[in-house]
């Protein structure tokens, strides 16, 4: 009777994918195997592969049909936060590495100043998945309503106004390894005014709040009419400032000269005041 001693690897990432390190089995027999994760992971796709490096080759993951793959099958749990690997009919080829893995969904993010497309500036958006088997690839495509084109094979995508050809346009970028291909959201661009002088265009990201918009003005640029109200708010608040200062200096001196008054009998205020009037 031979026994098979599977070493299992849980992926390196603060323990957010974890399995026994060791299980052991029997030729000609099934053994299964429990890869818990945390919720981060409930919606990624899962896979079970072979080496311990992050290259290591997919044996069988939650997308194949019926999520099976020859002697291998695997199920996903989500409200549990587990799937199950089970190996069927283990060989003595079957000894070694495997580890439990996911490749995450990638996360848009804006990498521009606020506003920057409002005055026609350049808007950078990145993409990165955050798990998955090194090397992992991104890849940016634009979606219209007849086909799908890509754009590059960078995790940046650079939106530049006057390269933008309709009113509006859709873009999600990939990230793909060497076991799946995970697609992020769409972002949208809407462009609100394109001339040579004059380009600005609001970005969105589809599943968060975040957004790249302007109010238009049919006589001032966007971002020229956001800093005067802003420069006009700060002046007001200067004066309000500078005027509350200078009454409070008013209302000391007329308590002092009040309260000196008050302390200087009547033949000393006359003769100050006939001092007073002589300098004159």
């Amino acid at each position: 009777m031979w026994i098979l001693i599977l070493l299992i690897c849980s992926l390196p990432v603060s323990g957010a994918l974890r399995a026994e390190k060791e299980v052991t089995g029997i030729v000609g027999r099934a053994i299964t195997i429990n890869c818990s994760y945390t919720n981060q992971y409930q919606q990624n796709m899962k896979f079970w592969c072979h080496d311990w490096t992050n290259q290591c080759k997919y044996l069988v993951r939650t997308d194949d049909p019926n999520g099976r793959q020859g002697r291998m099958s695997i199920k996903d749990y989500k409200a549990q936060g587990v799937f199950i690997v089970v190996m069927e009919n283990l060989q003595p080829k079957d000894a070694g590495w495997y580890r439990c893995e996911s490749v995450s969904v990638p996360v848009l993010k804006f990498s521009s100043p606020p506003n920057a497309s409002c005055s026609g500036g350049l808007v950078t958006i990145s993409c990165e998945s955050a798990h998955g088997s090194l090397p992992i690839h991104y890849t940016w495509f634009e979606k219209t309503p007849s086909q799908v084109s890509k754009i590059s094979d960078t995790n940046k995508l650079d939106l530049h106004c006057q390269s933008f050809i309709q009113q509006h346009h859709q873009y999600y970028c990939t990230a793909k390894n060497q076991q799946a291909t995970q697609n992020s959201v769409m972002i949208n661009v809407s462009v609100i005014n394109k001339s040579e002088k004059n380009c600005s265009y609001e970005a969105q990201i589809s599943n968060i709040e975040q957004k790249y918009s302007c109010e238009v003005s049919s006589t001032t640029a966007p971002s020229t009419s956001a800093n005067t109200q802003n420069q006009s708010l700060k002046n007001k608040r200067l004066l309000s400032i500078i005027v509350g200062v200078l009454g409070a200096i008013l209302a000391v001196f007329a308590f002092s000269l009040l309260w000196y008054m008050k302390k200087m009998n009547k033949g000393e205020f006359l003769f100050l005041l006939k001092q007073f009037i002589t300098c004159q």
